[in-house]
């Protein structure tokens, strides 16, 4: 078989590729008005416990002056902060930068342990090209006590660790998205 030499100048351009976008919303820069939706967290944690109210028995049915504990579970007070924004300004496309969650504790496990504090270590962020009509400016901030990761008894470090804290988070960002409903919680990554 014999090749035959390639001339690009002779190729004929076809019609459906010519207005493919190279990345983002848009394939070139344009000076426009732009929707920005930036969101952080920030709280501090606790674990309460909780108390029956009858003395434990002891020895013959003998009751004890010390309780048994029924369960415990972490108080959570943090601050959810969502912005929707109208940039005019020159970009080339839209931009999606997870937020980051960085959980800061007082366990050995990787877990939440007995108290801690998280944080937005990167802002999470979105843009793409205003929609007029559909888009609007605002800010919605919420600061909030919330109960999170009940256990059963007393402390036990089996049931918190390093694979059961994702729950937790998912948990805590949908609280987010009830009080703050633009929080976007798929925008976090921890």
């Amino acid at each position: 078989m014999a090749l035959t030499p390639h001339n690009p100048a002779a190729a004929p351009v076809a019609p459906t590729t010519q207005y493919l976008n190279s990345s983002g919303d848009t394939s070139s820069c344009d000076f426009a008005d732009w929707f920005t939706h930036t969101q952080v967290i920030n709280g501090m944690y606790k674990r309460i416990f909780i108390f029956d109210g009858n003395p434990t028995l002891g020895a013959g049915g003998v009751a004890s002056g010390c309780p048994s504990i029924s369960f415990n579970y972490l108080d959570l007070n943090y601050t959810v902060q969502v912005a929707h924004e109208k940039e005019t300004a020159s970009y080339c496309s839209g931009q999606y930068l997870p937020q980051q969650l960085k959980v800061y504790s007082d366990s050995t496990t990787g877990g939440l342990g007995l108290s801690g504090t998280f944080t937005t270590s990167a802002v999470g962020y979105t843009r793409r090209k205003w929609v007029s009509g559909v888009d609007v400016e605002g800010i919605c901030t919420q600061n909030a006590n919330y109960s999170l990761a009940r256990l059963p008894g007393v402390y036990n470090l089996d049931f918190d660790t390093s694979a059961t804290i994702g729950s937790h988070v998912a948990d805590l960002l949908m609280d987010c998205e009830q009080r703050c409903p633009t929080f976007i919680p798929s925008l976090v990554k921890y």
